[in-house]
């Protein structure tokens, strides 16, 4: 199947455990009293939280960490949420956690956050065994340790996590932190997928149009990506767009493909905004448009897509929906080179005859100069919130 560079993905990004801000929100009203519970709970919740205890500690904390029902406050966030983690109630544990991450009234820490991480995790928490385990597997705030976090992703997919059902997975499908076990990963992801979980679903699409543990069977794999891309998962999209270009396990369909791949390209998926703008170049599922063709491969272009990259030198080169241009075509055939490619690097030189010498050095340097730059905007954070 010509899915490109797809990969199984991982998924390591904090939750934000709202749980108790839930229950506070759901508690504040009610159908049968037009006036507010939560301006007569309020002065309770503070007294029993200033009288220690810990579950009223935790939900003020979260209160005024959330600006829900009160006014936002991430100092008195920090004094209640400290109060009651002290106490050993995980969802203010997870939340500090959450607060010395993402620097909400102070300074980012991640060794603070990963501490508290562990210890909402020691107490059976899922969520916080999740984010746990992303910090033992990445190695942010704590020596990596990929067998602590295999444990830990375990203990929080047996309680029914499906990010760690799926990241459980992961770690058997490479091997990574327990002894690669390809059945296991399938099962994972299973369970996963069954409960929706947008990238479970996707990664066991990845397997069954792989063949990776199970036969190969491109129909059920676009049965699960269509259900994670009509979540919005962008991988997927652009994945289903190839499955409805090629015709791999659904019906051969331009007009559905370029659908998919629209909705991912009006994203940012560098794949799906190349293969659009090569549908504009011919024809294919819309209507032809040189320009809105170049268009979309400078989109992705300017993302680091190798291909787009090529494809855009070539569109300077030719003056299809850019103007002719072959110094910009040279810039751009050079950003495209991989070291794999000896194609594109024959197409380069077939350039630098028609050019000067002065010309192909100013060219080098801003090539260089844009790398830099390039990596530095988009250089991957370990965990995204």
């Amino acid at each position: 199947m010509a899915w490109g560079p797809v990969r199984i993905l991982r998924t390591c990004s904090i939750v934000l455990l709202l749980s108790l801000a839930i229950e506070l929100n759901a508690s504040i009203t009610s159908d049968t009293d037009p006036i507010p519970i939560a301006a007569r709970e309020w002065p309770k919740l503070i007294e029993d939280a200033q009288h220690g205890n810990r579950k009223a500690q935790a939900r003020v904390g979260i209160a005024f960490r959330t600006g829900q029902p009160v006014r936002q406050n991430f100092a008195e966030a920090m004094k209640w949420l400290s109060e009651a983690a002290k106490q050993g109630d995980p969802i203010a544990q997870s939340n500090l956690a959450i607060m010395y991450y993402l620097g909400e009234g102070v300074k980012p820490d991640p060794v603070t956050a990963a501490m508290w991480f562990v210890k909402a995790a020691s107490r059976g928490l899922p969520e916080a065994q999740f984010d746990a385990a992303c910090f033992y597997e990445t190695g942010l705030g704590v020596q990596q340790n990929l067998g602590k976090a295999f444990q830990l992703y375990r203990e929080a997919a047996k309680g029914g996590y499906a990010p760690a059902q799926n990241n459980l997975a992961l770690m058997y499908a490479s091997g990574e932190g327990v002894a690669k076990n390809l059945a296991a990963a399938l099962e994972w992801f299973l369970k996963s997928a069954n409960q929706g979980y947008a990238k479970g679903q996707f990664n066991l699409a990845v397997m069954y149009s792989k063949g990776t543990g199970v036969p190969q069977d491109y129909a059920t794999a676009a049965i699960w990506l269509e259900r994670a891309a009509k979540q919005g998962h962008l991988q997927a999209q652009a994945a289903l767009g190839e499955s409805y270009l090629g015709g791999w396990g659904v019906p051969q369909n331009d007009e559905l493909a370029a659908m998919w791949f629209r909705r991912a390209a009006e994203h940012g998926n560098m794949l799906a905004q190349t293969k659009l703008g090569i549908l504009y170049l011919n024809g294919r599922g819309v209507v032809r448009d040189d320009s809105l063709a170049a268009v979309w491969i400078g989109k992705a272009a300017e993302q680091g897509h190798a291909e787009a990259q090529a494809k855009l030198a070539l569109l300077y080169q030719w003056g299809r929906g850019v103007p002719h241009d072959l110094n910009r075509a040279y810039f751009w055939k050079l950003l495209s080179l991989d070291g794999h490619d000896p194609q594109r690097a024959s197409e380069l030189q077939n350039l630098s005859y028609e050019m000067t010498d002065k010309d192909i050095a100013a060219i080098a340097q801003q090539a260089s100069e844009w790398r830099a730059q390039h990596k530095r905007e988009q250089a991957p954070e370990l965990m995204v919130p």
